[in-house]
C-alpha cells in the first residue's frame, strides 16, 4: 500500500519549509520506501497564495502501525510553521480497489484522510 503526505504552505513559509525537508527524520529501513517527493511548479510559477508538494511512501500492510508512526514525526515537523497545512492519505492500486469492489469489501473508511 501506499500513504500519500501532502504539505502546504504560503511563499511566505517556502525557506522554512525548505529548511524542513532537510532535517526529516530518515524513514525506518526496510519498512518504510519513500518513492520521491514532488513539488507542483503551478504555484511556484503562476505566483499563486499557496505552495503544494507531495511525498509518497510504499509499505507493507503488516506495518501500519509503523508508517504511521513514522509518518507523525516527519510530518509534525511543518507543524510548527506558521501558513503550514499538511495532510495524510491512505492509496490502494486500481487492481486492489477493483477487488475490493468486486468482493463487497469496499468501505469507505479504509481510504482515510488527516488533515492537520
Amino acid at each position: 500500500m501506499i500513504k500519500i503526505g501532502t504539505v502546504t504552505c504560503t511563499p511566505d513559509a517556502a525557506d522554512l519549509v525548505a529548511q524542513c525537508y532537510s532535517s526529516l527524520p530518515v524513514p525506518p529501513k526496510g519498512k518504510v520506501r519513500l518513492i520521491d517527493t514532488y513539488v507542483s511548479t503551478e504555484g511556484i510559477t503562476q505566483k499563486e497564495s499557496e505552495y503544494k508538494a507531495f511525498s509518497i511512501f510504499e509499505y507493507d500492510d503488516a506495518d501500519e502501525n509503523i508508517i504511521n508512526e513514522y509518518l507523525e514525526r516527519r510530518f509534525a515537523a511543518f507543524s510548527t510553521i506558521p501558513g503550514v497545512k499538511y495532510k495524510i492519505e491512505d492509496w490502494v492500486r486500481v487492481a486492489e480497489a477493483l477487488k475490493m469492489l468486486a468482493d463487497g469489501e469496499f468501505n469507505t473508511s479504509f481510504i482515510s484522510n488527516t488533515n492537520f
